[in-house]
């Protein structure tokens, strides 16, 4: 596209080893000033090990953290016959609480800035999976905590926790529950 008016617009994903293990094994991870200066950071990842996804956090902590914006995380299988199947489970904990959710479909976790999350730990890989971030600043920021792990409901931050409506066909939705 070099040469044209809007190709500085189109950017090849530049696709990386991961850090392996339950991270993940191919990466992509463009920052804000190689997105034009668009306020986002955007990850992308294959996965296909089992463990805490942040094992050796710095301080000693088991991954849970902070960002100073917004960030959606997406969870995705491969599956082309059925794109509600993850292919995987993993458990998520949120808040100061360390509250735990289960993911095993397609789903997106909404992180508003602020809000603790993680440790993310792949319990089960049936078969590789992927996982998106789109985070709403240009560069990565982490503030790595060790909350209290209070106790809740087990509900108290569900409400962030979105399983993906998958289209089947035309204005037909797979059921996502």
């Amino acid at each position: 596209m070099a040469g044209t008016k809007y190709g500085h617009l189109v950017k090849p994903l530049p696709v990386k080893k991961g850090p392996g293990k339950a991270n993940a094994q191919e990466l992509v991870w463009m920052m804000g000033n190689e997105l034009e200066g668009f306020d986002l950071n955007f990850a992308w990842g294959v996965y296909n090990g089992v463990g805490n996804w942040h094992e050796g956090a710095p301080g000693g902590g088991n991954g849970a953290h902070t960002h100073p914006y917004d960030e959606v995380l997406v969870f995705v299988g491969h599956n082309t016959s059925d794109l509600t199947k993850l292919g995987a489970e993993l458990e998520i904990s949120l808040g100061n609480e360390l509250e735990k959710h289960t993911i095993n479909k397609a789903t997106a976790v909404i992180v508003p800035k602020g809000v603790v999350h993680c440790p993310l730990i792949a319990k089960r890989v049936d078969r590789p999976y992927s996982h998106y971030h789109m985070a709403l600043g240009p560069e990565y920021k982490t503030d790595w905590v060790n909350p209290p792990g209070e106790k809740t409901n087990g509900k108290k931050y569900s409400h962030l926790v979105k399983p993906l409506p998958v289209m089947k066909g035309p204005g037909e939705v797979m059921p996502t529950r």
